[in-house]
């Protein structure tokens, strides 16, 4: 059996699909099976067939990407995973994954109505679906109408390696208050963070592109006199986010929609104090927060900021065995992942605990 990712969308500038998958190859890694990532950058070199290369040339790269799916598809011994939608679901050797359900939700919509009409048909036509969270198993029940026997939950999870870099980045002086690692999108709410920051915090902002990194940087600018704001747009390695994260006392996630949220098992093994906006996924991570604040209040995340403030310094080493002997281990997450793919399950890497597998 060989594992192929197909997503031509994803580059190292756009660190949460890639990271997904480079998570999923080093848990088929642990099973012994080969994997192989198509990338925007391999999509661009990989053989292409007539009919491909006339649907690159005339613009229609969904159709393109559809006809690549199907050709890979035809191998029987290969199962492609991809979060392309526009895709043959129907296929026995195709996974659709999805993250989220952003194009259903006001608050963080984006394609359009063409992304809206593809995902109520592709997701009823797929035969497997991956998803990230409960939630989003919820979601898709509810809005795409998919049976949820075709839909498995495989999370996000976090490495032994991770594990390892986060306690070594514990050894720090903390030179932040709060710390937000998130892409700047919209509603991710970045401003709002900064307009909730009670005078005399300092922050630490960590991501890359997105539509609101100006706005982001402009709320930065007129607070620059009651708050201190670092942003760092080119953290490239996991050691360079540890490093960061262990300079700071308080992770935060003020985001309205998300489908998993990876930043809060990342606080969790550095050791911080948690606050974060209670929206469903997170609350199926509730073990890692400390403290809850509902979504779109400022009031609420400054009262939280501002108590947080007064807190002493220091990590929390409950929080760190949280998460070094949680369901979201790479152990665990190899189990789930595993079973999806019909792989026989090594005696050695089998974990105490894997969580139900839906």
């Amino acid at each position: 059996m060989t594992i192929v990712f197909f997503n031509p969308y994803a580059d190292p500038g756009v660190k949460g699909s890639t990271r997904r998958i480079e998570f999923l190859q080093h848990l088929l890694n642990l099973l012994g099976v080969p994997s192989q990532a198509v990338l925007a950058q391999e999509y661009a070199m990989i053989p292409k067939s007539l009919a491909e290369r006339a649907a690159l040339r005339f613009g229609l790269r969904r159709l393109a990407y559809f006809l690549q799916i199907w050709r890979l598809c035809q191998s029987p011994d290969t199962t492609v995973i991809s979060e392309v939608i526009f895709s043959p679901t129907w296929h026995p050797n195709m996974v659709l994954t999805v993250h989220d359900l952003k194009v259903y939700d006001e608050r963080a919509t984006r394609g359009g109505r063409f992304r809206h009409w593809a995902y109520g048909l592709f997701t009823r036509l797929a035969r497997r679906i991956v998803v990230v969270s409960e939630s989003v198993r919820d979601d898709m029940q509810r809005l795409c109408g998919v049976p949820p026997e075709r839909i498995h939950v495989v999370p996000n999870g976090i490495s032994k390696d991770r594990i390892a870099l986060a306690a070594y980045s514990m050894r720090q002086t903390a030179r932040y208050d709060f710390v937000y690692v998130s892409t700047f999108a919209e509603h991710k709410r970045h401003a709002l963070l900064l307009r909730a920051a009670p005078a005399g915090s300092r922050l630490c902002l960590i991501g890359r592109g997105g539509g609101a990194l100006d706005e982001t940087k402009t709320e930065a600018l007129r607070r620059a006199e009651q708050i201190k704001v670092d942003i760092f747009e080119n953290v490239d390695t996991d050691a360079q986010l540890f490093q960061l994260l262990g300079a700071a006392r308080c992770g935060v996630f003020p985001s309205v929609f998300e489908g998993f949220g990876i930043p809060l098992l990342e606080y969790g093994a550095a050791g911080l104090y948690v606050i974060a906006s209670d929206i469903p996924p997170f609350r199926e991570l509730s073990v890692y927060v400390d403290r809850f604040v509902p979504p779109d209040d400022e009031q609420a995340l400054h009262k939280a900021m501002s108590e947080f403030m007064h807190r002493p310094d220091g990590v929390s080493a409950l929080a760190v065995d949280r998460v070094a002997s949680s369901s979201y281990t790479e152990e665990a997450i190899a189990i789930r992942l595993a079973k999806l793919l019909s792989i026989p399950i090594s005696p050695v890497n089998k974990p105490m605990y894997a969580g139900p597998i839906k």
